[in-house]
């Protein structure tokens, strides 16, 4: 086997320095005549005001009909190319919606949405500090060895782990001694030494109805979005404005109907590991451990687990809001 590893295998691979802190992740190489260095960016989130579309259309509807109901979307945008003038096709987007709500002298209603950026960190990395690199599921993951970003911060140096709550550490990742993710942290535990219990987490891909999919085939199939209302409604014995994604599959099932489906992607527990504080080699952002997986499971009693949790795309580490979430991380 190769001890060589591509250029594009490290390529958004996050970075984490001897004292658990988060440098970024890696953008791209620049190789120079006597040594290589990793550059890395981080993503930035940021608050941005947008008009809030979905509260504009019911502010419009209000307006013209005196009520506000899904199934008065068409009508109003009919109404609205009429009255601006429009081709009868014309597509209906924010500036058409917005410049309307202005004729009609009504408040544009907005909210604040997350977005994320890229920034490039100003100071490359020497590969040649790279400690070690592995990866998981739940993504890739260099440490380095020296304390690079602790320093950048400020951070006091210890040269021992400082006891932590349970809410200074729950929901940190959790990266053993081979740098590979291996879950979150959840609680501490009372004892001599104090203990630390982690969620040992991987990623698996299911099959969840498409409803979507399922809908737009209703929709083909009945010509209106009305009739399929009607049909459900009367098939199910309720009012079509009870009609909510579970009678749609439920009736589509009834009805022998093909169910659409899609992938999905979750984050699952597979097992509980209580180990003793003096395996933490590090806690910065994330945790690092001084003992490899396979080591934590031979000298602790793992707990199965079958529950599970759905991961918000794009996986950060919940200590650090500027790093994604595992999920990310493939």
């Amino acid at each position: 086997m190769s001890s060589y590893i591509e250029e594009e295998r490290f390529l958004d691979t996050l970075v984490v320095d001897s004292e658990g802190y988060i440098c970024g992740r890696v953008a791209s190489f620049e190789i120079a005549p006597d040594r290589v260095m990793l550059k890395l960016y981080k993503e930035v989130e940021e608050e941005q005001e947008v008009v809030d579309i979905d509260k504009l259309k019911e502010e419009l509807m209000l307006a013209l009909f005196g009520k506000a109901d899904p199934k008065l979307e068409k009508k109003l945008y009919n109404r609205i190319r009429k009255d601006l003038k429009l081709p009868s096709k014309a597509p209906m987007g924010e500036a058409e919606l917005v410049n309307y709500a202005r004729m009609l002298a009504l408040d544009i209603p907005t909210k604040v949405v997350k977005t994320k950026t890229r920034k490039e960190v100003e100071e490359p990395v020497d590969l040649e500090i790279v400690e070690c690199m592995s990866e998981t599921s739940l993504g890739k993951c260099i440490i380095l060895r020296e304390p690079i970003e602790a320093e950048r911060r400020g951070v006091e140096i210890l040269d021992f782990v400082p006891y932590k709550s349970t809410a200074e550490v729950r929901g940190m990742l959790v990266i053993d001694r081979e740098a590979k993710i291996i879950g979150h942290a959840e609680r501490i535990l009372i004892g001599k030494p104090l203990g630390l219990r982690i969620a040992v987490e991987s990623v698996k891909e299911t099959e969840v109805v498409d409803v979507a999919a399922l809908w737009q085939n209703l929709v083909a199939h009945f010509r209106k979005p009305e009739k399929v209302y009607e049909r459900i409604a009367k098939d199910l014995g309720i009012r079509p404005e009870d009609i909510r994604e579970q009678h749609v599959i439920m009736w589509a099932e009834r009805m022998g109907v093909t169910i659409p489906k899609r992938k999905e992607t979750r984050v699952v527990k597979e097992m509980t590991l209580d180990i003793p504080w003096t395996v933490i080699r590090k806690i910065g952002d994330v945790i690092l451990l001084d003992k490899t997986l396979e080591e934590l499971r031979m000298r602790s009693m793992p707990v199965l687990a079958a529950e599970s949790r759905e991961a918000v795309v794009p996986a950060q580490p919940p200590s650090a809001p500027s790093e994604p979430k595992p999920l990310d991380l493939t």
